[in-house]
């Protein structure tokens, strides 16, 4: 529209002359509202209307804004805890090299009793300098505390003990959208406060269920859902896995989308497997160049009658049940005609001594009210299982009935349950009474060995020991929590593979070991600190075994027979156990301690002598393999249950090797004025001094990043809102000329309507 538009005179009635003046001085002043408007505000458009696609760019544009603000509110926040933590680590770094000066000045041989006494206690006050440090907190959060930011991470748990309370874990902050940047470090990588793992070098193995995931199969790399095409050489279907969260789910799909191809899917201890019917031959294959079927083990190109999947190794989770690790146990599908009725018989520990137990269900005539008067019974001579059944009538929820009383009572060795993939009612379908002399089936697959919960297992922490028992525990989970939740100052985890359980001490200044409770626990989860393929090399904090040429120590039997035994060239505590069990001649016994740790002589000779174990001057074989006590010249046995015993000493003993531990180990040294441990706190020192100079480093480099991050948001800032001003400012030299322009027509239109509605017929005559 024009700045003025003319009025016609002619030919048309005077109220539509007053509403098109009207109209045009409304016009007018409208436009002369948007452009004060945006004078006095300073935006170009008020309302998305006036121009919708610069305000979806002017949204977009406000909201990266606000988000980048953050982000920079983010970084300074981050920094500043950064900026705290570095000054603490500068307070550490110092106490370190102060306390390494002093130590290095007790070495000496000229020191007095009087300065190693003020050595030690100036090394006390570095450890709680150390302490104060460690609980330091910033801006109400506790700098070294991991992610449990509320409470102090360190305490002492005695005179010569330092526990962590924290952990490892990060706090991250967004340091741009959709990148994060750690903002701490915690107490395990500053202070070493937690040790390195005694790592389960046992495979607990998983078996197989019909809930394990599909993620969690082929060591975590998982399964790709695709489809497979099975076939029996005269049809084939084709079945989509896409939509299979777990084993079960598959096996269930593949029986339910064979169609017209007969054939029986089990989910086994280890894989799947396939049954086609009598003279069938299957075949599977892939799909449109998929990798479901090779992935799930079951790719057959030549054709079966039983395909076994291959083992699909499934990974270690924290519902993983106990007793689902370490084996497999024996089991039997028994399966009958028709559906609802095919049971599982399975043994309820892992390994073989389960295997061929041949099953069978039997009319002898004595049941007469189904569901109630069926029995199960084993015989252990023949190895059968045998239900009593009636023809006809005795469904399989009636044996599982059966099964089930029996086992609670302990009179048959194998449980009884429905299989998922047959199940329809509750096992209501009819079995099928086995013929004379046959058998339903028989159990096999059995594999491993049953986990030893009962034992339990010992942790010695410092003084004290620790038995620990997992007899309770269903889950891995239970028995982390238990670890976890004990008095022994360990943290358990399972290992980054998801095969075993690595457990670390949060205890400083303590020995730490793992040993057996009269069991096997620690030796299947493969946590013993102590075993046989120990390296002698590695005994003693790394010091070794000190031997001779010659005889390095003798033992003596019961019986007066004495066993030079010589350890030069052996490598492992297991070639020095195969060495003395070689010698003994059958009645001395080398083994590993049943309880605790060490080396442990079991003298079976019945003598009326002594067993003892003498060292041979100057050779130090015998005290570093824990056989005599540091100082003695010999150690005898004690008598037990007819035979004597001497058990070694555990010197494979592990240390949390931290900062405190190295100041505590010091302090005691310094007390008992043993320079042997001075030097071996120094070293400590040093080692812990370069870890010291790399988290530095590695904190500087974070602050760096900061630093940079924060540059680069100001300058990203300023182009974020040039951009946004294009399309949200106006341009106040032209509003205002427009604005006068506007102006001088609104005027002009005031003016010609008023001098056209004052016009009378007068004016036309």
């Amino acid at each position: 529209m024009g700045s003025v538009i003319g009025i016609a005179s002619t030919r048309v009635s005077d109220t539509f002359i007053r509403q098109r003046a009207v109209s045009q001085i409304l016009a007018n002043q409208a436009a002369l509202l948007r452009l004060q408007t945006q004078l006095s505000t300073g935006r170009r458009i008020q309302t998305p209307s006036e121009d919708p696609a610069a305000a979806s760019r002017i949204i977009s544009l406000q909201r990266l804004l606000e988000q980048k603000e953050q982000v920079q509110t983010n970084l300074r926040t981050g920094q500043s805890y950064l900026t705290a933590t570095d000054a603490a680590l500068s307070t550490v770094s110092d106490s370190l090299n102060e306390a390494r000066s002093v130590a290095l000045g007790a070495v000496s041989t000229t020191v007095s009793d009087e300065e190693r006494e003020a050595a030690a206690l100036q090394v006390e006050q570095t450890i709680r300098r150390m302490l104060a440090v460690g609980n330091q907190q910033f801006r109400g959060r506790y700098l070294f505390a991991g992610s449990g930011t509320t409470r102090g991470p360190f305490e002492m748990a005695s005179s010569s003990l330092v526990q962590y309370l924290g952990d490892e874990g990060r706090l991250s902050s967004y340091s741009d959208i959709g990148a994060l940047f750690d903002t701490n470090l915690h107490g395990s990588e500053v202070f070493g406060a937690i040790s390195q793992p005694v790592l389960g070098t046992a495979d607990l193995d998983p078996v197989l269920t019909f809930d394990t995931r599909l993620a969690d199969l082929r060591g975590g790399l998982g399964i790709t859902r695709g489809s497979i095409a099975v076939s029996d050489g005269s049809s084939t279907s084709t079945i989509d896995l896409s939509a299979a969260e777990t084993i079960g789910d598959v096996a269930a799909m593949i029986r339910a989308g064979s169609g017209a191809i007969d054939l029986d899917v089990e989910v086994a201890p280890t894989g799947l497997k396939l049954v086609g019917a009598p003279a069938t031959l299957l075949t599977i294959r892939e799909v449109a160049g998929g990798s479901t079927a090779r992935e799930l083990g079951i790719l057959a190109t030549t054709p079966a009658n039983t395909i076994v999947g291959d083992d699909l190794d499934p990974i270690l989770r924290l519902t993983t049940r106990l007793a689902d690790v370490l084996g497999t146990r024996s089991y039997a599908v028994v399966r009958s005609s028709g559906a609802d009725n095919d049971i599982i018989f399975e043994a309820d520990a892992a390994g073989a001594a389960s295997d061929g137990i041949k099953i069978v269900f039997d009319d002898d005539g004595s049941v007469v009210v189904p569901g109630l008067d069926e029995v199960a019974s084993y015989d252990p001579v023949a190895r059968t299982l045998t239900v009593t059944v009636k023809t006809g009538q005795t469904q399989a929820q009636h044996v599982v009935a059966a099964v089930e009383a029996a086992y609670a009572l302990g009179s048959v060795p194998l449980t009884a349950r429905l299989d998922p993939l047959d199940e329809q009612s509750g096992g209501q379908g009819i079995i099928d009474v086995t013929p004379p002399g046959g058998t339903a089936g028989e159990t096999s697959g059995g594999s491993g060995t049953a986990f030893d919960q009962g034992s339990g297992l010992q942790i010695v922490n410092g003084e004290t020991t620790h038995v620990l028992s997992f007899a309770d525990a269903e889950t891995i989970e239970d028995m982390l929590n238990i670890l976890n939740g004990s008095a022994a100052g360990v943290l358990a985890t399972i290992n980054e593979n998801a095969t075993g359980i690595d457990v670390r001490s949060r205890t400083s200044g303590a020995d730490f070991m793992i040993g057996e409770n009269g069991g096997t626990t620690a030796s299947q989860l493969g946590l013993r600190s102590f075993i046989a393929e120990t390296r002698l090399e590695d005994l003693n904090f790394g010091r070794g075994v000190a031997d001779r040429p010659g005889t390095d120590f003798t033992i003596t039997r019961s019986d007066g027979v004495q066993i030079d035994v010589d350890v030069s060239g052996l490598e492992t505590v297991g070639e020095v156990l195969d060495l003395i069990n070689g010698l003994g001649g059958g009645t001395l016994q080398a083994r590993l301690a049943v309880y605790g740790n060490g080396i442990e002589l079991v003298d079976q000779a019945a003598g009326s002598g002594t067993l003892t174990v003498t060292r041979t001057f100057p050779s130090m074989a015998a005290i570093d393999l824990g056989l005599i006590p540091a100082g003695q010249q010999s150690n005898t046995g004690i008598t037990s249950g007819g035979s004597q015993t001497l058990t070694g000493s555990d010197v494979n003993t592990l240390e949390t090797e931290g900062i405190f531990t190295a100041l505590l180990r010091l302090y005691v040294s310094l007390k008992d004025n043993d320079v042997l441990g001075i030097q071996q706190a120094v070293g400590l020192l040093d080692q812990q001094t370069a870890v010291m100079s790399f988290s530095r480093a590695e904190l500087g480099a974070r602050q760096q990043g900061v630093e940079s991050m924060q540059l680069r948001l100001e300058s990203e800032n300023v182009d974020l809102q040039a951009a946004l001003s294009e399309d949200l400012d106006a341009d106040l030299v032209k509003v205002i000329s427009d604005y006068t322009a506007k102006q001088i027509a609104f005027e002009a239109a005031l003016k010609s309507s008023a001098g056209t509605l004052q016009m009378t017929l007068l004016d036309y005559l």
